[in-house]
Order: structure tokens, then C-alpha cells, then sequence
């Protein structure tokens, strides 16, 4: 989600390819609204209504269990934020604590205060919009740890409290002690400004310990799932699911199908649902997403791949 931001500040990264070149980033087609996105009001339809909707969820103090070596403990916080814990380390992706996108009200607590979370050693972030980057809440989980965003998304989290941040172009790799984190292509978009075309975005793809969790942050559906199946031995795959019908028009989110289809060619084993149920993003309903996600796994027969997870709650795998 780009909003204006006007803040400027010193660019300070550290290119994790060590070949000192420029990546070059450049802005995915179908980015264009639809004919008749007009047709539609998000503001009375959507934003009007939110506001005066009750926030859900309760929050409260999350059991983290003790991670044994060569498991992996998944929470989900909420939207595409989630703890990533291995016996050894904690990793936060794409952290949002906030109660507002800017105009958008969140519609859905997260699983557990901030205040709740354990000792944090790494953090990544897929893309600069602010519902995946938000400035309060790195600055308050920034602990002089490192971080790891897109080439060009640097200087937006280098004065908030981390000691090293790591810029990756696609397929770009850095070890961040006993992880291997590498980030993926999608079709998506970076923009923190309207034509703040130069920021990367990506997915990411965690190995730790024999283990490995693909994160996609934000993508529509494209043939690159194909090529990241190749690369990569996927075991669990975070994939988005809401928000495919936004005021645009713009063909910028998976739906459901197309995350299962995405899944397939993934080949993953299990298919975890992000991306929906905090923030109206879209015309479709919140709890629309996970009922159709569930009917077209089943119509492919891999309902036993899918795990739909309650926000707080830890899943060990």
C-alpha cells in the first residue's frame, strides 16, 4: 500500500553481493487501473464503513513453546507479519503492530502486544509500502540487530535502531548466523511515494537447519513461482491471499486460486494464508479470502496442505 511519504534521510547500507554494482530496479507491467475502476467508490463503500466497524480480536500473552532443534515455530501477528522461531534464533517478517494505515483503520487486533515478543536477532521486510514497512513499529522492535529489506529500501529503516541493513537485489543471498536468507522476484511494486520507482520488492526464502519458509510478500500471480520452485526446496509457503480486489483495479494481488495454483507450482508442502482479515485493503468482504482458499484447495484435493492459522497463536512444524 504506497502513500506519500516525504521524509528524507542519509542513505547507509550494506550490499550483501559484495560486487559494489547498482541494482536496477524496474517497475513490473500491469500496473495500470482497470477501464472502470471509477465505477466503484472505495471511500463509501469501504473506508466510510470501516470506521465505524469494531475492532476484533483480543490479543493477550501468546504460549511461545520451546523450539527443538530442527523445528520451527510459526506465529502469525496478523496480516503479512509473522514470528519466525528455530531453536537458536527469532526472525520477524514484515512487523505492523499498527492500528492504522495512514486513512485505513485496521479491523483486526493483532495476536499479541508487541510488548509480548521475545528477544528479536533478525528482521526482514519485503517492500517499502506501509502496510509491510512501518516505521513505529521497527523503531520499537530495533534492538541494534540486522535487517534485511530490497535494494533501495535501505535508507527508509537505517536511522531506526538496526546495526547493519542489508540491501538484496533478486536472488541475492546473505548468511545472518545459522539462516540463509535469499530474496525472491514477484509482481508487485515498491513504491513508498507515489514515483518512488527505484525501491526493490520482493519475497523472501528462510533456510535454517534443513528447514526452509518462503515469505512472498506481495504478488499477484506470475510464472517466476515456477523458477523459485526450481531454485529453492520450499517446505512451507507464506502466500497472500486478499486484497485481489482493490480500488484500481489493478491486478497487483493474488486471490485464493491463484495462491493455490502458486502453491502447485511451488511445489511446497504446506500452504499457510496471510494477507487478510487486518486491513480492508479491497471491495471483498475479510473473511471472504480463507472461505474461498479452502473450497479451491479442497477442489484440488491438498486441504490437508493447508494451514489456516489464528493470529497469537504459535504452530511448531
Amino acid at each position: 500500500m504506497p502513500i506519500p511519504f516525504s521524509k528524507k534521510s542519509r542513505r547507509n547500507v550494506i550490499q550483501a553481493s559484495g560486487n559494489g554494482r547498482e541494482a536496477s530496479v524496474s517497475m513490473p507491467v500491469g500496473l495500470r487501473p482497470s477501464s472502470d475502476w471509477h465505477k466503484r467508490n472505495f471511500l463509501t463503500s469501504v473506508l466510510i464503513p470501516s470506521l465505524f466497524t469494531k475492532r476484533a480480536g483480543k490479543g493477550g500473552l501468546p504460549l511461545f513453546p520451546k523450539v527443538k532443534e530442527g523445528e520451527l515455530c510459526i506465529t502469525w501477528i496478523g496480516h503479512a507479519s509473522f514470528l519466525l522461531q528455530t531453536k537458536d534464533v527469532n526472525i520477524l517478517i514484515d512487523p505492523n503492530w499498527s492500528m492504522w494505515l495512514k486513512v485505513i483503520k485496521r479491523l483486526k487486533k493483532p495476536g499479541f502486544d508487541l510488548f509480548h515478543l521475545p528477544e528479536i536477532d533478525f528482521v526482514l521486510v519485503t517492500h517499502a509500502h506501509f502496510d509491510h514497512l512501518d516505521r513505529r513499529t521497527l523503531r520499537k522492535v530495533a534492538a541494534h540487530q540486522p535487517i534485511v529489506v530490497p535494494v533501495g529500501v535501505g535508507n527508509l529503516v537505517h536511522d531506526l535502531g538496526f546495526n547493519i541493513v542489508h540491501e538484496l537485489d533478486h536472488y541475492q543471498r546473505v548468511e545472518l548466523g545459522p539462516l540463509c536468507v535469499a530474496l525472491t522476484p514477484c509482481h508487485h511494486w515498491g513504491a513508498r511515494m507515489l514515483h518512488d520507482s527505484h525501491r526493490g520488492f520482493g519475497g523472501f526464502v528462510i533456510e535454517a537447519e534443513g528447514r526452509s519458509v518462503f515469505h512472498c510478500g506481495d504478488s499477484a500471480y506470475f510464472e517466476g513461482f515456477g523458477e523459485i520452485g526450481k531454485r529453492f526446496e520450499i517446505e512451507i509457503a507464506l502466500l497472500p491471499i486478499g486484497a485481489y480486489d482493490p480500488p484500481s483495479g489493478r491486478e497487483v494481488h493474488m486471490n485464493p486460486e491463484q495462491a493455490v495454483q502458486a502453491f502447485k507450482e511451488l511445489r511446497a508442502k504446506t500452504l499457510v494464508p496471510m494477507h487478510y482479515g487486518s486491513f480492508r485493503l479491497g471491495y471483498e468482504p475479510l473473511d471472504e479470502p480463507p472461505a474461498r482458499l479452502l473450497a479451491c484447495a479442497r477442489l484440488h484435493r491438498i486441504e490437508k496442505k493447508v494451514l489456516v492459522m489464528t493470529e497469537g497463536t504459535p504452530v511448531v512444524l
